[in-house]
């Protein structure tokens, strides 16, 4: 009989751990980084604004946030500097978080038909 309750308590123990709720409360109002190759994209959140730097400020993607649950927004792309970017202004991505850990948010993006697994890690905001 023990082994019976022993047994219902690891399975227990592992449909809760299952649903794990993931805190995304680290998104607003933080600054992150993630890579492309070897350049460094930072990425300023606030409450309702989203701005990308690239090469170290020269060009900038700002996008308003449209924010569907704590761990998924939409960005709908307002101005962006960036030589060559291929979308138009009202373009919208979707992201989902997957997971947090740490210093490190891993998210699913979807834009345009095509969805990638990515991740990027928050730093201390630079001035």
């Amino acid at each position: 009989m023990n082994k019976l309750y022993f047994l219902v308590a690891i399975l227990s123990l592992g449909i809760l751990s299952s649903f794990t709720v993931i805190d995304c409360s680290i998104l607003k109002n933080n600054s992150f980084e993630y890579k492309v190759g070897n350049k460094e994209i930072v990425v300023v959140f606030g409450e309702d604004e989203y701005i990308e730097y690239h090469e170290e400020k020269k060009y900038y993607i700002k996008s308003d946030i449209e924010w569907i649950t704590d761990c998924e927004y939409n960005l709908i792309i307002q101005e962006s500097t960036l030589p060559n970017f291929p979308f138009k202004t009202g373009t919208t991505m979707n992201i989902k978080v997957d997971r947090v850990k740490g210093k490190k948010v891993y998210y699913t993006a979807t834009l345009g038909g095509r969805t990638w697994e990515w991740k990027m890690v928050r730093i201390m905001k630079k001035k």
